[in-house]
């Protein structure tokens, strides 16, 4: 049975950071390959900034292109209306049975996790692999695992260590409408591969 990452998020757009946590996720748990999973409409963020899921999906594909075992898939960005990962996690593991999966998150997802729908029905299907940006907060995000560790009776939540991660997607988008292009790639708060970064400048994505 191969170990599956399940690698969700907007990626509006994809962004170094991304790709390192990927990375750490991928070794540190001995995945076998982490899936690249663009939201189409996610339920639990404003949607007025974000570009269409094929968009979306095409810099994925461009940002790990080199990278064997990272895919990119569009799982949900097929899917009509709000997705949710209990949803997700359900469909895959019906259609997917040869696999196991671990869903990676960020810290701030892990704080809220217990209020998502149906989070009991993602911890039938996935272990949660929780990327931390940096090394502040650890002590509460810890907390925070316990605590849903005794909630759900389970403990499948993990922490994944990795490098220091500062850039995001909301400062990328905010550089682009400043039309500051150049920080993009030699910043390395700001860090897009230059697939993406050609990507984006050709169809001038997020510069309105």
């Amino acid at each position: 049975m191969s170990l599956i990452g399940i690698m969700g998020g907007t990626f509006n757009p994809i962004h170094d950071g991304h790709i390192k946590i990927a990375q750490a996720a991928y070794e540190q748990f001995h995945l076998d390959e982490v899936w690249f999973m663009p939201n189409h409409l996610p339920a639990y963020k404003n949607n007025y900034d974000i570009i269409s899921g094929e968009l979306r999906l095409e810099m994925v594909s461009l940002a790990i292109k080199d990278i064997p075992y990272f895919k990119s898939s569009d799982f949900e960005i097929k899917k009509k209306g709000k997705t949710y990962t209990y949803k997700t996690m359900e469909e895959l593991a019906l259609q997917y049975p040869q696999h196991s999966f671990c869903f990676i998150m960020g810290a701030d997802s892990l704080m809220t996790f217990d209020k998502w729908m149906y989070p009991e029905i993602i911890l039938q299907y996935a272990n949660i692999l929780v990327a931390v940006r940096d090394n502040q907060g650890i002590s509460e995000i810890k907390t925070q695992i316990s605590y849903l560790s005794n909630l759900y009776k389970k403990d499948v939540f993990h922490l994944i260590l990795s490098d220091k991660i500062s850039c995001s997607s909301s400062n990328i988008r905010k550089k682009l409408r400043e039309n500051d292009l150049s920080h993009l790639i030699t910043a390395n708060d700001l860090m897009i591969s230059h697939d993406v970064y050609k990507f984006i400048k050709d169809r001038k994505l997020y510069m309105h």
